[in-house]
């Protein structure tokens, strides 16, 4: 029996072959590297996703690839603690198909519908700032970063997918242990007294703020830059100087506002489009604000104040800063009787023994707007000057005050310890608590030295006065014997 052959038919059948391993290849590169055929991937082995949080350098890094960087390529960098992450498995992707990771190609955390994501799984990083996420599925995860802790974060990450488990881009192998490296820029402000120019209440304070423009961070604008200031009840706000540490100038109200009004007793810079555009990553916003040391309060001297940067809706607040002040009293009494109150006695205070001896640079303290320079005891010998500066740059060295009675009550000398040729040291407490007294005795003027009413001084004189009259009157009797004689 023979077989009749078809050539027709053969070449019918192997042109629908060609087409089916064409049509394969064309769609097969079409698909990106990720789908690659899924009978390699080990679905029994296990999966993890390592996070390694550190702060965004200056320089950035090269891109990491999933798998773990060798220690050199982070050493140098600061981890960055207790860093929440939260991951979430996006559940309408089958990555047991190559539908599934076709599905992956350009797929970005904002395509991700939140009806498609499964639980939130959280996770803290360690002290080296690692965090492993174990026993993981194959699948598609949506990583976030959900709270900083207590990291000064500026820019915090932008959520990213990763599969498990991940391509290799060098072998067309699988990584089933992935590592990544998201990087924080981290916010930076630091605020200084400098009260040198203080000395009496309705002085001069400086607080001197610096706040860093953070590093640049992938995926990250700056679209908001803000110091605001929350002063104290016993200051008052009065001018600043606003500077970028680089040099570039910035003017207000061009590059920043200024903001005294919206919440009383606070001031906000807030740099405008103009000005963020002039602040590079590195730079520091440098602010001198001048305020007025206005009253003191009622237990404590120490006025305190801090500052607080806004970046991208992230606020950092600085350490506290302050300035020590407190009150001196002055009680005036008699030498001979401390229970007899003196008034009327002025006092002068000096920041020199020098000055205090040549009456120069007197101290003046501001009550109820009016400046003076000069104290007065009142009807209880009392003399306040409230508000004298206690230390330098709040936490230095007590401040030495010199005082000098300049004038005595009616009736009285200037005390000689506290004399401009011999002033009275004294420093101040800023506890208003405790009341730092200073206690004047004044000596009364000397009398003159009167005729005594009796004793061996009546006697002198009785003595003198009878011999003055012997004399007259042996005079007197000369005189007439002398007068007979002629007569005769």
């Amino acid at each position: 029996m023979s077989t009749v052959r078809n050539p027709f038919k053969r070449r019918i059948t192997a042109g629908i072959g060609i087409a089916a391993l064409a049509t394969a290849a064309l769609f097969g590169s079409m698909l990106p590297a990720s789908a690659a055929d899924t009978g390699n991937i080990d679905t029994n082995a296990p999966k993890s996703l390592t996070i390694h949080k550190y702060e965004q350098p200056d320089v950035k890094g090269t891109s990491p690839d999933g798998n773990k960087l060798p220690d050199a390529a982070t050493s140098g960098l600061t981890a960055l603690a207790d860093v929440e992450f939260t991951i979430q498995k996006v559940t309408n992707i089958d990555l047991d198909t190559n539908e599934g990771w076709a599905a992956t190609v350009g797929l970005t955390p904002a395509d991700v519908d939140p009806a498609n994501l499964g639980t939130a799984v959280p996770g803290l990083t360690g002290p080296d700032g690692v965090l492993t996420f174990g026993n993981l599925d194959q699948a598609v995860y949506l990583v976030t970063e959900t709270n900083p802790g207590p990291n000064n974060i500026a820019f915090a990450a932008q959520p990213f997918l990763v599969t498990l488990p991940l391509p290799n881009k060098t072998d067309s192998t699988w990584i089933y242990n992935v590592h990544v490296y998201p990087k924080n820029s981290l916010a930076s402000i630091t605020k200084t007294v400098d009260d040198s120019a203080g000395q009496g209440l309705g002085s001069d304070v400086t607080w001197n703020i610096a706040a860093k423009v953070p590093n640049a961070s992938e995926g990250n604008l700056l679209t908001q830059f803000a110091i605001s200031d929350k002063l104290d009840h016993r200051l008052a706000y009065k001018s600043e100087t606003v500077t970028l540490a680089g040099g570039t100038v910035v003017t207000a109200p061009t590059d920043y506002t200024v903001d005294t009004s919206t919440v009383p007793g606070t001031v906000t810079y807030t740099f405008t489009p103009d000005g963020l555009a002039k602040l590079t990553p590195g730079d520091t916003v440098k602010v001198d604000l001048v305020t007025t040391v206005v009253s003191l309060g009622e237990t404590s001297g120490i006025i305190t104040n801090d500052a607080t940067v806004f970046i991208n809706g992230s606020e950092t607040t600085s350490d506290t800063a302050e300035t020590h002040w407190g009150d001196v009293t002055i009680h005036k009494v008699a030498a001979n009787d401390t229970g007899k109150f003196l008034q009327g006695a002025e006092f002068k205070v000096y920041p020199t023994k020098a000055d205090a001896e040549a009456n120069t640079n007197a101290i003046s303290v501001t009550s109820n707007g009016t400046a003076n320079s000069v104290f007065t005891s009142d009807a209880n010998g009392v003399v306040n000057i409230a508000g004298l500066k206690a230390k330098h740059n709040g936490t230095g060295e007590d401040i030495t005050y010199w005082l000098v009675e300049t004038k005595a009550p009616a009736g009285y000398n200037i005390a000689s310890d506290v004399s401009a040729a011999n002033p009275k040291s004294f420093t101040v407490d800023s506890d208003l608590t405790t009341d730092i007294a200073i206690t004047v005795k004044n000596p009364q003027t000397p009398p003159f030295t009167l005729p005594l009413t009796g004793g061996p001084g009546t006697v002198a004189f009785m003595i003198v006065g009878l011999g003055l009259l012997s004399i007259a009157g042996g005079v007197a009797i000369r005189k007439r014997s002398t007068r007979r004689a002629v007569q005769a």
